[in-house]
């Protein structure tokens, strides 16, 4: 594991249509933040993920930049699992949709739906 150049990080961003936030930006603890208060990890980065692009694009990173990943998904994990020290988090929390199909009985939901 590396720390990321913040220049690096800077042109993740432009693959993303969520958002990327590093440790020098605004906006960094709150989203490092988990229902545990007691969790305060610092993950390297977190990608704010709004769609399946989103998350492919955030493994490329990860892989890229030899980081573990942490993902974060509703958000109610009691262990802390959903951050973790130097890695990169995969924040699904905004990718909330259901779909339900009532014909075939099935039904499909997003990585942060509660």
């Amino acid at each position: 594991m590396r720390d990321v150049d913040p220049k690096i990080r800077q042109a993740w961003r432009k693959h993303l249509r969520g958002s990327l936030v590093g440790p020098d930006d605004e906006g960094y603890d709150d989203a490092r933040r988990v229902f545990n208060g007691m969790i305060d990890k610092r993950p390297e980065a977190i990608v704010r993920c709004r769609g399946v692009a989103d998350v492919m694009a955030a493994v490329r990173f990860a892989r890229e930049a030899d980081l573990p990943v942490a993902i974060r998904g509703g958000g109610h994990g009691v262990t802390g699992s959903a951050v973790a020290e130097g890695s990169l988090v995969v924040d699904l929390s905004a990718m909330q949709g259901v779909r339900v199909d009532l014909a075939r009985g099935t039904a499909r939901a997003e990585g942060g739906a509660t």
